[in-house]
């Protein structure tokens, strides 16, 4: 096993976590924004927003696009040592256990500190207007065996928006199904040499049926098949050095022909939005790419202070809907003079809540998760080895 942890990861999550929060501001506190914003520019830009205005906005802020990189990352780590070291069966059905309760005991506390916040009458978001998300949350009454059942199965099996404490976690079971297929492809194909064939039936499938969370696993997991099987033969390792010294040699240009290619895609999903995921499961690659291969890029994702937010990443994903839907919420109704400067100062006390308690979430609960999952995965792992090999 590797003991090298991929430090610049972490920057992508963080900055990643920090968007979607941003997006979840401007859903939840001021759903006209862009109306707004793009209203701001008509003296400067005509009467309607034009196709420069909607994909410059767009290009900065995307919730959607994030969660396919978050989606293509988990991939890209759970694989690393899988394609440098190889796995028995035994091994991936315990790491499928192990999966579970990784997600499950993380997402479990927050559904239950969302549960808390609710049954103590703290959740405001339904108070603030009369736009259909806002007045479709928490319709459910406060239960402790909801709570339970929603965090032991419905999270990650059964995922119901409106019937959930805590709406970001629908990502969570395409994030445990995305990474159960992945172990079983693993176990079909290992690091065979013919697997780039079912690699590409497998992916063109899933684009067939629309499942574009699972393009995006598979984009990551190919990637990892990509910078980390060490029995690719001469000629696969010779295309890829050369496509990294391509890309070393010439990072300006790059960085140029990836930011026309968002700038493209943005106008496409612009005329077409039916086609968002589509294409934001095609881009989360490229961001994967440069974050290795572009040295100012990969210098910065591993900045110590974006590396720290990383590691908390999955706490501030965790715990911002719940606190955005009381503590902000309150705030927004208890002083009406919603000026543009309370907007900000709204934001930064919520975004800072939301870091203090991710970082007690991370300390206290997520690496206590992780360890528990590991023993969980450990003793699955030697269970089945033992029942399969009885004479080890």
């Amino acid at each position: 096993m590797s003991g090298h942890k991929i430090y610049q990861l972490e920057g992508v999550r963080a900055i990643g976590a920090l968007i979607v929060f941003i997006c979840h501001f401007q859903i939840i506190i001021v759903p006209n924004f862009y109306d707004s914003f793009y209203k701001a520019l008509y003296p400067h830009f005509g009467h309607t927003p034009t196709n420069f205005t909607v994909i410059s906005s767009n290009l900065m802020i995307n919730g959607n696009l994030v969660l396919h990189i978050f989606w293509a990352l988990s991939a890209y780590v759970i694989f690393k040592n899988f394609f440098l070291y190889g796995s028995s069966g035994s091994h991936l059905l315990a790491s499928s256990v192990k999966r579970y309760f990784r997600l499950m005991l993380p997402c479990a506390v927050s559904i239950f500190f969302s549960y808390i916040i609710y049954k103590a009458g703290f959740i405001y978001v339904r108070k603030l207007g009369v736009e259909t998300l806002q007045q479709n949350l928490y319709l459910i009454p406060p239960s402790f065996l909801h709570a339970l059942k929603t965090s032991l199965w419905s999270t990650l099996f059964n995922y119901d928006y409106y019937d959930s404490y805590n709406g970001p976690l629908w990502t969570i079971q395409r994030e445990f199904y995305g990474s159960v297929f992945c172990f079983a492809l693993f176990g079909l194909a290992g690091r065979s040499y013919k697997r780039g064939l079912l690699y590409i039936v497998i992916f063109i499938i899933a684009g067939l049926l629309e499942m574009y969370w699972l393009n995006s696993f598979l984009i990551g997991y190919f990637l990892s098949d990509y910078d980390f099987t060490p029995t690719n033969t001469l000629k696969v390792k010779d295309t890829i050095q050369k496509i990294n010294n391509y890309i070393a040699t010439h990072q300006a240009l790059i960085m140029i022909a990836v930011l026309f290619i968002f700038m493209v895609c943005k106008l496409i999903i612009y005329k077409h939005l039916g086609r968002m995921d589509m294409i934001n499961s095609f881009l989360c690659s490229l961001v994967i790419l440069l974050t290795f291969r572009i040295h100012f890029i990969n210098r910065l994702m591993a900045s110590k202070a974006l590396v720290s937010l990383g590691k908390i990443s999955f706490g501030i994903y965790l715990l911002h809907w719940p606190i955005m839907c009381s503590f902000t919420s309150w705030l927004f109704i208890k002083y009406p003079n919603h000026t543009t400067g309370f907007i900000w100062l709204l934001l930064s006390l919520s975004l800072l809540l939301t870091i203090t308690l991710s970082w007690l979430f991370y300390k206290f609960i997520d690496l206590k998760s992780i360890a528990v999952a590991s023993k969980i995965g450990k003793w699955c792992n030697n269970y089945l080895t033992a029942n399969n090999n009885p004479a080890q």
